[in-house]
Order: structure tokens, then sequence, then C-alpha cells
């Protein structure tokens, strides 16, 4: 179910090359998106974990345009972090090709992670 939510909601981020949905501070995957499977997602989770580490500050957000993202290019892809909003102990953690406009990416990852937590079911993952 996740899988499917997942895979769904990312399908309009430009240039996805693959991503992992992760439950924190614990580190555990919840699911993936694009080529490879559990093994190959994993540092991406523990990108996630370190980044967003003992951060307090989604609680005093109040509007719903503000997310906590954390984005890295390199010199053949970006890789985007972002916490929840309304479930902070869950990151969405993508890797896109450099190909389209920053700016849209992010906003189709916002909309992505917008998307899965207001249709997956997180009650199995105590959240």
């Amino acid at each position: 179910m996740i899988q499917e939510c997942l895979a769904e909601a990312c399908e309009t981020v430009p240039g996805l090359k693959y991503g992992a949905l992760a439950l924190l501070p614990e580190g555990l995957l919840v699911g993936g998106v694009g080529p490879g499977g559990a093994f190959d997602h994993e540092p991406l989770v523990r990108s996630a974990a370190r980044c967003l580490a003992g951060n307090t500050l989604i609680a005093s957000m109040n509007d719903d345009l503000s997310f906590i993202e954390h984005v890295f290019v390199s010199k053949e892809e970006v890789v985007l972090i972002l916490q929840g909003r309304r479930y902070p102990r869950l990151a969405l953690v993508l890797v896109c090709s450099l190909e389209p406009n920053l700016a849209f990416v992010l906003t189709s990852t916002r909309g992505a992670l917008r998307a899965l937590e207001e249709t997956v079911d997180l009650a199995a993952w105590e959240l």
C-alpha cells in the first residue's frame, strides 16, 4: 500500500531517479520509489536521519507553506530531504537529475510529501 502511494505521489516530481520514505529518528525505511531495493535506498534514509536529527523547528511553524528541507547539488544530480509537516517523524528523500528547474523540483517534492501525509495510513507506524 505505501509503495503504491509513494510511487503515485512522486509521479509529478520532474527528473526523479529514485527515493525513499523514512521514519525518524530510528532511520527505518518505510518505502522506496525507483529502481533498487531496500539496500539501495538505505543510504538515503541514513542521510535523512543525520540531516534532520534533533530538528525542533517544525513545531514552531504555523503556516502550510513552511518546510524543513535540505538540498544537495552534485555534478550529476540533486538530493532533496524534506521533513513531514503533519508527521515530523516522516522524511522524504528524493534523488533527481539536474535537468529540471530546481524550484519546480522543490515544489513538486513538497506536493508529493503533502499527498503522502494525506493519503497514507501511518497508524501502523504509530505516527
